[in-house]
């Protein structure tokens, strides 16, 4: 009998779109914002990379050449970084844990509407005269200046995202604690879950701070108190340790779900279960909680107890432990394994690499003789594109690949995902390497022109060069999940995988699963491969 296909969530009307309460309906709608603005930080970026190939001024004003620094800086990190896990968490978790939906799905209705409003209000930024111009990190006192732009914009967009993160972070918890499968323990979830809702709860505990933060901002800039006005008692070194308690944090939120990805990607592409599941679990929710002690390594340069410096610089230090724990779990999963090198697995091994690459930098960064001479040089940005920008892109992209057979009912094109996976290994690698390599000889950030220095001038080519084959590589993949919209019918299961939301028809039906409870055995595992075999590629 011929598997029946639920109509595909591309083909709803607009009424369908703006009414939805469907998780999976959210988690489209999550997912296509947050690469729009993907879209338009990159193209941000580019303009920056552009501008620093030569010295001198080449295409834009100091001023504009801030507000491109903000805005690609931040939204990078809130509509992609981070907001782009939310499409995962609403489209994947529910079904994951074999639930019909979402605890509340009016609140998570409203969740992603105050996030597009927040994005309309970004938007309004690209405005001449609306810039926001203090940076992505807006640390006053140039922030209360006039010339920082409208910071009450900023502040109104930040108190949105924070009321979106808030109500999906409720709804989840209560989703995943509340609505499993009969017979699935919380020990025994897919590993992407746990790396989703470790996600969650850092965002639940360290949000307030950040939101307290450009409040007390706001005030200090239009009502006159003196938060972090010396001359007025206040301390502007109070704001980055509230900036930073959060977006420290913030950065295990956006590679946290990316280690879950690893994970399931792995294990199915090498039919093997992943080596040291528990050790897993405890190493994944460990660096979560760590990840609230080490935010002020931000700020060895600002001043601080020489007492806290040390603490910090250790609590920096021993968060690697479980990550390499991780590491040698990932590899462990490899060895012996009849291991697939198709796109899915090539993102996977990619990311994996450059959260590498990104954490043996990161580690000399602990220390603050080394940290207080490099942190305002390029070195510190290449080492955070590493982590932030690629490790979780490429984790995001096999997720993407891996599941869209799920999401769409479609194969997407092999060919276009390995073309893309190469150019941006190759151009990411060229930028970001080089871009460490100029910052040790002393390269700043931040600033729109530097001297003349022959050595700068030729790797700031070679950044520009590297810069151009990643985005080259970007636009393949997204070519790829276009074309993949009339790719051949994926089937229910193409990747061999006894995971719950491989049991269901591709796309899911509006109800998820065709009978329900869905029930598991007492000693049931996603990673139990029991010589099912891989059909899709």
């Amino acid at each position: 009998m011929q598997e029946a296909v639920a109509t595909p969530w591309f083909r709803a009307s607009f009424r369908e779109w703006f009414l939805t309460t469907d998780h999976k309906k959210i988690g489209i709608l999550y997912g296509l914002t947050s690469l729009l603005f993907f879209v338009v930080a990159g193209l941000m970026g580019m303009v920056i990379r552009l501008e620093l190939t030569q010295p001198g001024l080449q295409y834009v004003s100091p001023d504009l050449y801030n507000y491109l620094l903000t805005g690609h800086g931040a939204v990078l990190l809130l509509w992609w970084a981070i907001a782009f896990w939310a499409a995962f968490t609403n489209f994947l978790v529910p079904i994951l844990i074999g639930a019909r939906d979402v605890a509340f799905p009016r609140l998570n209705q409203l969740s992603y509407w105050f996030f597009f409003t927040a994005s309309v209000l970004v938007l309004i930024t690209l405005i001449p005269g609306q810039h926001i111009k203090m940076m992505w990190t807006g640390y006053p006192p140039f922030s209360v200046h006039p010339n920082a732009g409208p910071t009450a914009l900023y502040v109104l967009i930040v108190i949105l995202i924070a009321g979106s993160t808030l109500g999906t972070g409720v709804n989840f918890i209560t989703t995943v604690l509340k609505m499993r499968a009969p017979g699935m323990t919380l020990g025994s979830m897919n590993l992407v879950v746990h790396g989703l809702m470790a996600s969650i709860v850092v965002q639940l505990l360290g949000v307030p701070s950040f939101v307290g933060a450009v409040v007390m901002l706001f005030l200090d800039r239009y009502l006159g108190t003196g938060f972090f006005d010396p001359a007025k008692g206040g301390d502007p070194v109070l704001y980055q340790h509230l900036f930073w308690f959060y977006s420290h944090p913030a950065v295990y939120v956006m590679i946290l779900p990316g280690f879950g990805v690893f994970s399931e990607v792995l294990s199915t592409m090498s039919r093997k279960p992943i080596f040291g599941q528990k050790s897993m679990l405890y190493a994944l929710w460990s660096i979560a909680g760590l990840g609230f002690f080490i935010w002020a390594h931000h700020m060895f340069s600002s001043g601080m107890p020489y007492w806290l410096r040390v603490f910090m610089s250790f609590t920096t230090v021993l968060i690697a432990v479980p990550t390499g724990i991780k590491i040698f779990n990932w590899v462990a999963t490899l060895h012996k394994g009849a291991i697939h090198f198709n796109t899915p697995m090539l993102f996977t091994l990619g990311g994996i690499f450059m959260f590498l690459i990104g954490g043996l930098t990161g580690i000399p960064l602990a220390l603050p003789a080394f940290n207080i001479h490099v942190h305002d040089s390029q070195f510190v940005v290449g080492h955070f594109h590493y982590v932030l920008g690629m490790a979780m892109t490429f984790a995001a992209f096999s997720g993407v690949y891996y599941w869209y057979p799920k999401v769409t009912g479609r194969m997407f094109p092999e060919t276009l995902g390995k073309i893309s996976f190469w150019m941006m290994m190759i151009g990411s690698n060229v930028l970001y390497f080089t871009q460490m390599v100029v910052g040790l000889m002393g390269m700043p950030r931040r600033y729109v022109d530097y001297p003349p220095i022959e050595a700068w001038i030729n790797l700031n080519v070679i950044e520009t060069v590297g810069a151009f084959i990643l985005a080259a590589g970007i636009l393949v993949t997204l070519i790829a999940w276009a074309r993949g919209l009339k790719g051949p019918r994926a089937g229910r299961d193409p990747w061999g995988s006894p995971s719950l939301e491989w049991e269901t028809a591709s796309p899911p039906p509006p109800q998820n699963f065709d009978t329900f409870p869905v029930a598991v055995p007492a000693d049931w595992t996603p990673y139990r491969f029991d010589g099912r075999t891989i059909s899709g590629r």
